[in-house]
């Protein structure tokens, strides 16, 4: 799914897609019924179903929300965007628990088998693992899944699945996935077990005769709880729940995907968006500006109670979100002119003005997590950045992690230019006539920033304003979706805006955002071309990673290599979840920090919780 495209206008993270990545450990049998990161399971093998879920909630009504952006093909392809909410009609081998963060448990898988190395595991599926047309989920559908998304699927899909060096068949119900040994692995990648248990589960038969990698308007056959009922390609699709779905009271589903339909509307504008569910035209909505939630969120709806705003604390990692420079561009080859132009972005005065001061600065690539880099390196952290001294600059070890500057908001950009300027003329540019030009080429400093969500098109009007006083010219530009995707495969952008998810256990999806090979296979994520040896050294460990407190001082590490390079210029995050939401719903008690998930909710009706 690309999630750059399609800007769900509720997060992502309450579905709960985030990866569970890092060293694996199974229950003391040899034969588990899931897979705890450190320690054991919460939920015994006997477990009814996960705390944070009603599981006598009544399976009717509908849930409606909305997504910013369209959809082409109903397949997870290349060639086009699409819908949001696929992942609702097919199963995995293991389901993440979302109140243990490093937990899974088995679904089409009944129990699983891991080698004491990584260097194998081993699912044997549930005999009552079915298809929607009513056929078993059999290990040749399992090998099949993993061989066409190895070969035919997303980059990112071909480059995890590649991991593995067979596939085969043992038993009646058994799949033994072996993975292969890299030649700069000391031990086998412990991730990548849990990589195979996410994987989407396709028909062999089904896909017979049919190009999987192709822009398609037809629904393949799922397995998960629901199926797609109707749709309608930019406007709108609709899942209907699956009546005889095969894990309807299995423990990891009980309590889940409750509404017998599930809607998501397609918009072109966030408020025309907020227009409509306004007047009752879906049932939730996401607000990230504090502006808006204060200003906009008024009406009859709000005054007689119909339309309830919930407010929660969150404590889960928000990632990094920002202007992406594009390296490949000769302009921002160099880390001076990338440092001149952070300086000159005024954060505190367009939080102030722009967003009524409802957030906080990013300043790390693992925001709001305990993988932030801070101060100046001490302990293991500077251990392991000496090991890479002759890779890295020296004043990453002797420096503070690298921050944004901060300024107090009143616009005044004197100190900013001051600082910015000579930075700017050490890498080869003047100002001549109000215009910064190239000392050699005698060509003016200019450049795009391209964005395809109309709610950062302020941002980067503002900040081209605050550059135009150094004498750089700024065009925003706004494309659709498709024309977006079309461009960052190209790498056919100067300045682009991206937002890259994290979560309490990064590893293998790492290598999709920063490494080298990223950023010279299209596709992938390393949008502004890293290309730093000390970086892929230390995505490898942050994968490997054998225990918390490695995976804890690799990534404050990674950080602060990653940050000290200026790729970007972050932007904002809160830890405050805002909803408005129509009064139908009702809702567990017991909330996962991570954030509410509207998968648990269920429509109101007389049945009290038991």
């Amino acid at each position: 799914m690309k999630s750059h495209k399609s800007k769900i206008l509720f997060l992502g993270s309450f579905l709960f897609f985030l990866i569970v990545l890092g060293k694996i450990t199974s229950e003391a049998s040899s034969l588990a019924h899931g897979i705890s990161k450190y320690g054991s399971l919460k939920y015994s093998p006997n477990f009814q179903n996960f705390n944070y879920v009603n599981p006598n909630a009544p399976k009717a009504g509908s849930l409606r929300t909305a997504v910013l952006g369209s959809f082409e093909t109903l397949t997870q392809t290349l060639q086009g965007t699409a819908p949001e909410g696929l992942n609702l009609t097919y199963d995995t081998l293991l389901v993440r628990a979302a109140d243990e963060p490093f937990s899974m448990y088995g679904l089409v898988a009944e129990s699983l088998e891991i080698s004491p190395d990584n260097s194998w595991i081993l699912f044997n599926l549930n005999p009552n693992a079915k298809f929607h047309d009513g056929t078993p989920i059999t290990p040749e559908d399992v090998i099949f899944s993993w061989q066409i998304q190895k070969d035919k699927g997303l980059p990112r899909s071909r480059t995890l699945y590649s991991k593995v060096e067979k596939a085969e068949k043992i038993g009646q119900r058994g799949i033994k996935f072996t993975f292969k040994k890299e030649d700069s692995e000391e031990l086998m990648d412990p991730e990548r077990p849990l990589i195979m248990g996410m994987m989407p589960l396709y028909s062999k038969k089904d896909w017979e005769g049919k190009e999987f990698d192709v822009v398609t308007l037809k629904p393949f056959l799922g397995s998960g709880p629901y199926r797609i009922s109707k749709f309608e390609p930019g406007r709108f699709i609709e899942y209907e729940r699956v009546k005889d779905y095969w894990a309807e009271t299995h423990p990891v589903r009980k309590g889940l995907k409750n509404f017998d339909l599930i809607r998501y509307d397609y918009y072109r504008n966030a408020n025309v968006a907020l227009e409509a569910f306004k007047a009752g035209q879906y049932d939730i909505i996401h607000e990230a500006d504090l502006n808006r939630w204060k200003n906009v969120y008024k009406g009859p709806g709000f005054t007689d109670g119909r339309i309830k705003k919930m407010e929660m604390a969150h404590t889960r990692p928000v990632g990094i979100k920002g202007f992406v420079f594009n390296t490949r561009r000769d302009i921002f080859k160099d880390r001076r002119v990338r440092e001149a132009l952070m300086l000159m972005f005024d954060f505190e005065w367009m939080n102030k003005n722009l967003f009524d001061g409802g957030f906080k600065r990013i300043e790390s690539f693992y925001e709001n997590s305990p993988f932030k880099a801070k101060g100046k390196p001490i302990n293991g952290e500077k251990d392991l950045l000496i090991s890479l001294k002759d890779k890295i600059d020296p004043k990453i070890l002797e420096e503070e992690a690298l921050t944004p500057p901060q300024y107090d908001g009143s616009g005044n950009m004197r100190a900013a230019q001051a600082r910015a300027l000579p930075l700017l003329k050490e890498a080869g540019w003047v100002l001549k006539n109000g215009i910064l030009t190239n000392q050699k080429t005698g060509k003016p400093f200019i450049f795009e920033i391209l964005l395809s969500d109309p709610q950062y098109e302020k941002l980067a009007l503002s900040f081209g304003r605050a550059l135009k006083k150094i004498g750089i010219v700024v065009k925003v530009r706004m494309v659709d979706s498709a024309q977006d995707e079309e461009r960052r495969l190209d790498w056919d952008y100067d300045m682009i805006f991206n937002w890259w998810a994290s979560s309490l256990n990064p590893g293998n999806e790492q290598r999709l955002y920063w490494t080298q090979k990223a950023g010279q296979t299209p596709g992938l994520r390393n949008y502004p071309n890293i290309q730093e040896e000390s970086v892929d050294i230390l995505v490898d460990k942050l994968a490997t990673a054998k225990t918390e407190e490695e995976l804890m001082t690799t990534g404050r590490a990674l950080d602060r290599v990653l940050r000290y390079g200026i790729y970007m210029i972050p932007l904002y995050y809160s830890n405050m979840d805002r909803f408005a939401y129509w009064d139908k719903f009702g809702m567990p008690p017991y909330r996962p920090e991570i954030g509410p998930n509207p998968m648990a909710w269920w429509a109101k009706s007389s049945n009290p919780i038991k």
